[in-house]
C-alpha cells in the first residue's frame, strides 16, 4: 500500500516523462545567420534579385578577446524572382544549414529599386514578421555582391564595417548618421516631412595591404519629400545637415577669408531656432538662428579675436544658406521647417496639397543668424576687447 509520499513521487516521475524539453531547437552552429539583405530590381525583366549576407558561428561569436588567425570567409547568396518572396524562397532551397533572419541588422536597396519599386518594397518589408523595425536602412549604386563582400581592416569580418557596426557614439564628428527603418518610416509618412537614407559606397584607395583594401563608407543622403524620392545630396552637405539638426553631432570647420586659410575649428550646435513670420502669404516664411560653440584647433594666420569671431559667423551663415538653396532647387526641405508650420496652418496646407505646390519658395528663408561663442583656444592667445 502506497503512502501519500510515494504517490507524489510517482506523479512527479510521470510528469517529467511528458516534458517536451528543447528537442525542437537548433544548435547555434546549425543555422546560417543572415545579417544583411540586399534588394535589386531589373525593370526590363520586371524581376527582383535578393542578396543575402550570411555569417557562420565563427563570424558571430567572440573568442575570448581574440580573433581567428585564418581569414573568415564571407558568404553572399543571390537569387531572382518575380516577387521578393519568390526570390528569397529560391535561396531557401539551396541553403543548408537553414537560413535564420532573427539577427538581420541591415537592409540595402539598389538605385534601380529605389526609383521603381520603393513603395512596394516598404510594404513587403513591413509585413514581414522576421525583420525587426530597428534594422538599419541603406541604399547603394554599387555592385551589391562587392558591398557585401567587403570586410573590416585586418581581415575582420563584415560585422566591423559601417554596414553592421552597432555602436552608437555619443558624438558624431564629420560623419553621416545611419537611419533605422522605424525612424525613416516615421519621417517618410509625415506630411511635409523630410526623410533621409544614407548611401553606401566602396573606397578602394585609402588603405592598402599589398593589394588595395575595399572598405565601406557612407556617401551622402537620398532625400524623400512627401513620400517621394527627390534626389541625392553630397556627403559634405549631409554632414552639415546632421550637424545642424542633431544635438550630438560635431563638425570640423576650416575658416577662409578671401581664399586664405585663417584657422580650423571644431563646432557644435543645438538645433536652430525657427522663427516664422506672421505675414500671411500662403507659404511659410521663416528665419533661422543658430547658436554655435567653437573650439579653436589651429591658428594659421593671426587676426584679432573680434575679426575671427565675426568672420566665422559670416562663413557659417553663408554655408547654411548654400545648403538650404541646394535643397530648394530640388524641392527638398533639408532643415525640416515645414512640419511645424503645417500643423498651425491647416487651411494653407490643404490648399498647397490640392495645388500640388512645394511649400518653400525663393522668398521663404528671410535670414540666417549665427551666434558663435569660442570657448576653447588650445593654448593660443587672444585678447578680447571689453
Amino acid at each position: 500500500m502506497y503512502n501519500k509520499k510515494s504517490k507524489y513521487i510517482i506523479l512527479m516521475f510521470i510528469s517529467v516523462l511528458f516534458l517536451s524539453g528543447c528537442t525542437g531547437s537548433k544548435n547555434i552552429q546549425d543555422l546560417t545567420y543572415i545579417v544583411s539583405i540586399g534588394l535589386d530590381y531589373d525593370k526590363s525583366k520586371d524581376e527582383y534579385t535578393a542578396y543575402l549576407q550570411g555569417l557562420n558561428f565563427a563570424n558571430v561569436a567572440k573568442q575570448e578577446g581574440t580573433r581567428p588567425i585564418e581569414p573568415i570567409p564571407t558568404f553572399v547568396g543571390s537569387a531572382s524572382g518575380k516577387t521578393l518572396n519568390m526570390a528569397v524562397s529560391n535561396l531557401y532551397k539551396l541553403t543548408r544549414p537553414p537560413l535564420f533572419f532573427g539577427h538581420t541588422k541591415a537592409l540595402v536597396l539598389s538605385r534601380d529599386l529605389l526609383e521603381n519599386k520603393f513603395k512596394e518594397v516598404l510594404e513587403d518589408v513591413g509585413r514581414n514578421r522576421s525583420l525587426r523595425p530597428s534594422l538599419e536602412l541603406f541604399t547603394t549604386d554599387m555592385n551589391m555582391e562587392e558591398v557585401f563582400s567587403a570586410k573590416g581592416l585586418f581581415d575582420y569580418p563584415p560585422v566591423y564595417t559601417v554596414l553592421l557596426t552597432e555602436e552608437k557614439v555619443e558624438s558624431l564628428q564629420d560623419e553621416i548618421e545611419t537611419m533605422s527603418l522605424m525612424h525613416f518610416l516615421r519621417e517618410y509618412y509625415e506630411p511635409m516631412g523630410t526623410a533621409f537614407i544614407p548611401n553606401i559606397r566602396i573606397d578602394q584607395d585609402s588603405w592598402k595591404s599589398g593589394d588595395k583594401l575595399p572598405l565601406l563608407y557612407l556617401d551622402g543622403y537620398n532625400v524623400f519629400q512627401d513620400a517621394q524620392l527627390m534626389g541625392h545630396i553630397s556627403s559634405e552637405d549631409s554632414i552639415l545637415v546632421d550637424w545642424l539638426m542633431k544635438d550630438h553631432s560635431t563638425l570640423n570647420y576650416s575658416l577662409f577669408k578671401e581664399e586664405e586659410l585663417l584657422s580650423t575649428f571644431k563646432l557644435s550646435s543645438k538645433k536652430p531656432k525657427v522663427k516664422y513670420s506672421k505675414e500671411d502669404s500662403g507659404f511659410p516664411k521663416f528665419s533661422l538662428e543658430v547658436n554655435v560653440e567653437a573650439e579653436l584647433l589651429e591658428k594659421i594666420n593671426d587676426v584679432p579675436y573680434e575679426e575671427l569671431q565675426s568672420t566665422l559667423e559670416d562663413s557659417i551663415e553663408k554655408r547654411v544658406e548654400t545648403v538650404y538653396n541646394r535643397g530648394l532647387e530640388n524641392q527638398m526641405d533639408l532643415y525640416d521647417v515645414g512640419v511645424k508650420w503645417f500643423r498651425s496652418h491647416p487651411k494653407e496646407f490643404k490648399k498647397l496639397k490640392e495645388d500640388k505646390s512645394f511649400y518653400l519658395t525663393d522668398n521663404s528663408l528671410d535670414k540666417v543668424k549665427v551666434n558663435v561663442n569660442i570657448k576653447h583656444f588650445n593654448a593660443y592667445r587672444y585678447e578680447k576687447r571689453q
